[in-house]
């Protein structure tokens, strides 16, 4: 497959997670709005609602990896692009006057339709994307996957950041805060005509038999390290923030993270693809965050800015080994099997997305060390799979 496409692939998986990123730039308006129906906690609330939200997702990577496996992924890659923008377009415009109380649950429904479409959206992009890669490419595909993503994360937030430096705090809260959603309008367009035009891979009919349910698990042991690397610093960073000593870097302290962890994943990929492996990287990285992960996250709590710095440049150093080679490590475990891989990636996902922002909320009051514990004991399921037998694929 030429680059091009690949590129055009990627695209809509940028707008697919910018949707799914801007809910948490847009948090703290989400909970001020919520305040306003009288709800107490809404804070609690909002963040209660990002980890409900996945539990649509093992359903929606089950349903359109079906779906992706027996009509083909370019379909299954389109299907996902109308469903989010539509969801994110009713996000935009939703009557909280009108709703009033029901508001909360009117959000939650509609982060659930979200999540259910970008869990058939990844599984049919990685397999559709790697299926005739060559050896010398895997890391560049896999990386080029996670860095579509860390560009919607980017995006979003760089738009909310403008955002809040051209509007007043009131107008921001009254009609600001879905601009970001609007452009979920440029999501529907611009997936159309990037997908549309997409060569047809051929189909594969051994795809059609029933579930390979070890495999799935198989998969399920290998994502939980990308998973937890990239939802401890991306979507988890503004709750981090606040615990560390650097100033007034604090405001772009997610924007400058995410940003800097864009560049290194585009490095790693070239040197992976050229001097080794996209396996043994994957692994170099995930044992590196297990043994280093609790004295980072202890020297990020340091008062001594160059120590913060040291520990969160080291830190990402690991999160780009795992993050450059995610896509890959799940994708050829899977052979080319949308369903398991949506499974497996989408029940990760779910554990390890939606519990994380609520854990790290709680065990930073503690201290930042028992944040560095919690990554550090969910990279332990690579050497769980490790050790078990390996699945069988057709």
């Amino acid at each position: 497959m030429k680059w091009r496409f690949r590129f055009g692939a990627v695209m809509g998986n940028a707008l697919e997670y910018y949707d799914v990123a801007v809910f948490a730039a847009i948090s703290m308006y989400l909970s001020a709005e919520l305040e306003r129906q009288g709800y107490q906690q809404a804070t609690e609330m909002v963040w209660g609602i990002f980890a409900l939200r996945f539990i649509t997702r093992p359903i929606g990577g089950y349903v359109i990896g079906r779906y992706a496996d027996k009509f083909g992924k370019k379909n299954a890659l389109i299907l996902t692009s109308i469903i989010t923008g539509v969801s994110t377009l009713c996000m935009a415009f939703l009557p909280i006057s009108l709703l009033g109380a029901y508001t909360p649950l009117a959000i939650l429904i509609l982060q659930m339709v979200l999540s259910f479409s970008y869990a058939g959206e990844y599984p049919a992009l990685a397999t559709y994307l790697l299926h005739d890669a060559k050896k010398n490419e895997y890391a560049r595909i896999s990386a080029l996957m996670t860095g579509s993503g860390l560009t919607g994360v980017i995006v979003s937030l760089a738009v909310v950041l403008l955002l809040e430096d051209l509007l007043d705090p009131y107008t921001m809260q009254t009609i600001g805060w879905r601009i970001p959603l609007l452009l979920g309008v440029v999501n529907i367009m611009a997936s159309f005509w990037f997908r549309s035009r997409l060569p047809n891979l051929p189909m594969n009919y051994r795809e059609r038999r029933h579930i390979n349910w070890y495999l799935a698990f198989h998969i399920f042991l290998i994502a939980v390290p990308g998973a937890i690397t990239f939802y401890a610093i991306n979507l988890s960073s503004s709750l981090i923030r606040e615990h560390l000593n650097i100033g007034g870097l604090k405001s772009v302290y997610s924007l400058v993270l995410s940003s800097l962890l864009f560049v290194f994943i585009a490095i790693c990929a070239w040197l992976t693809d050229k001097y080794s492996s996209a396996e043994k990287i994957y692994r170099v990285g995930v044992f590196g965050t297990i043994l280093c992960s609790i004295p980072l996250y202890f020297v990020m709590a340091s008062q001594v800015i160059e120590l913060v710095f040291f520990a969160l440049l080291s830190m990402m150093v690991f999160a780009t080994m795992v993050l450059c080679n995610w896509a890959y490590m799940m994708a050829a475990k899977a052979n080319g099997q949308a369903t398991e891989l949506g499974i497996g990636y989408n029940v990760s996902s779910t554990i390890i997305g939606g519990a994380t922002p609520l854990v790290v909320s709680y065990l930073v009051g503690m201290h930042l060390t028992y944040v560095g514990g919690f990554v550090a004991l969910c990279c332990l399921t690579l050497l769980v799979s490790n050790r078990l037998p390996k699945p069988q694929t057709a």
